[in-house]
């Protein structure tokens, strides 16, 4: 397996900070100062250079991996420490619904026509538990671990003693391109859904008659008022055919979502590097760089990663971005995974006072159902304020770009990505320099003590 130059020579590490390891020579920025519109084009530069080397980048495959190598490598430039790690997950599980419920539907309607609605119920029952814990909300069993994802996270210290963390994450991986446009895609969803409810309920009526009359366990035709509706069901079983054929090997190019959004992240550790090297580093804030493979097929790859390292930075505070394409459209979320998952409302709110601050209009929202989920519900899963800034319409299918092939570099605006940067820089240097005030209050309160004391 091909292993990137930058990784450890000990493949079994686990630990997070290697005190002998050295980053790169940084790239010295002497002509001019490191403005947020000159780093937004960089990201924009390094995010086309990345995709012509990589192309669309399936969660697991050796595209994802190279495109987590080349952001490894821009990581090693600014950062203290840069680390690859790897995370065993099953990439097609959180997809299994999309075939799973129309083969669950077809069983069961073979078993209501049988006269056994107790197994139709139980396979029912089953179907509804994997979809909801899979699906919606991105929460998986042990269940076989086939494929190998890779992560990259760079570390820039601060001048002081880190006493705070703040990890901006991100995602590399790209989505599934569906077979059905933005309109269609909610009828695709809808009517099976429905379909299903209606044969989950004929099938509990079923059992409930049966239960009474002592047939429940042997062969029998159902009675006509119920044989009217199961052959309705039987007639408009097409409705899963779209459904079944949802998906296929086609990949969207990800750029929108979420490659952009890695490339801002190595940007924002230009910045700070650059900071530091001349002499203006943060006092006490550590900054975790964080990109993830596997957000697209539920969150695994920062699931993996929070596991592995979420215990080293206990308190932090987390700051995703995902479709970073329009500014107009800029949200922190306070609520995850279909809406299902709480994140931080205090940090949301902090972050959209933030850019408040520097006259941008960002608002504050909760994804809804069938609107998906961002790596956030990782961290605030592994016990860590998280918020996501998301750069799509909150509701429906998203902006229509998304989760399609004209998801291209076409899609990115600079001011959009120029203001996403903004906000990151501003909501670090607005923490460093409240913990600076906290410290001289402090401080000063600690000088009048010691006088009274005198006194």
């Amino acid at each position: 397996m091909f292993k990137f130059p930058w990784r450890e020579k000990k493949a079994a590490r686990t630990e997070l900070f290697d005190q002998n390891e050295r980053p790169k020579a940084r790239a010295e920025e002497r002509l001019e100062t490191l403005k947020a519109a000159r780093l937004a084009q960089l990201a924009i530069d390094r995010c086309g250079e990345i995709f012509a080397k990589t192309g669309a980048r399936k969660a697991g495959s050796a595209d994802a991996q190279a495109a987590a190598g080349l952001l490894a490598q821009a990581f090693s430039q600014y950062a203290d420490n840069t680390l690859v790690t790897k995370v065993k997950a099953s990439v097609s599980s959180y997809y299994m619904a999309f075939r799973l419920v129309p083969a669950a539907a077809l069983i069961m309607l073979v078993l209501c026509w049988a006269g056994w609605p107790f197994p139709a119920l139980c396979a029912a029952a089953a179907c509804i538990f994997l979809c909801l814990r899979s699906f919606i909300l991105c929460d998986y069993g042990r269940g076989r671990k086939k494929d190998e994802l890779t992560n990259v996270h760079g570390i820039i210290e601060p001048e002081g003693k880190a006493e705070k963390t703040i990890i901006f994450t991100s995602h590399h991986d790209s989505a599934p391109v569906y077979r059905q446009d933005e309109g269609s895609l909610s009828v695709t969803l809808f009517l099976p859904c429905l379909h299903f409810s209606l044969l989950t309920l004929a099938s509990f009526c079923l059992f409930v008659t049966e239960l009474f009359t002592g047939g429940l366990f042997s062969f029998n035709l159902p009675p006509v008022s119920m044989a009217v509706l199961l052959v309705l069901l039987t007639l408009s079983v097409p409705v899963y055919i779209r459904l079944f054929r949802l998906l296929d090997d086609t990949f969207s190019p990800g750029i929108g979502d979420n490659l952009i959004s890695s490339c801002i992240l190595t940007e924002l550790a230009h910045y700070f590097s650059w900071k530091k090297a001349n002499g203006e580093g943060l006092r006490n804030i550590r900054l975790v760089f964080a990109s993830f493979d596997g957000e697209e097929c539920g969150l695994k790859g920062s699931a993996g990663w929070y596991a592995l390292h979420g215990g080293l930075f206990e308190s932090a505070s987390v700051i995703n971005l995902d479709c970073p394409v329009r500014s107009a459209d800029f949200t922190f979320l306070t609520k995850d995974v279909n809406g299902f998952v709480p994140l931080s409302s205090s940090l949301a709110s902090d972050c959209a006072q933030a850019a408040a601050s520097m006259g941008y209009k960002v608002k504050t929202g909760s994804l809804s159902l069938f609107s998906g989920a961002t790596d956030a519900a990782s961290a605030a899963r592994a016990g860590l304020e998280a918020t996501t800034l998301m750069g799509i319409p909150l509701s429906g299918a998203g902006s229509g770009i998304i989760h399609t092939m004209d998801d291209n570099l076409s899609v990115l605006d600079r001011k959009s990505v120029e203001e996403a940067v903004s906000i990151c820089i501003k909501l670090v240097e607005r923490r460093d320099a409240r913990d600076e005030i906290q410290e001289e209050k402090s401080g000063k309160l600690s000088d009048e003590s010691v006088r009274f004391t005198l006194r």
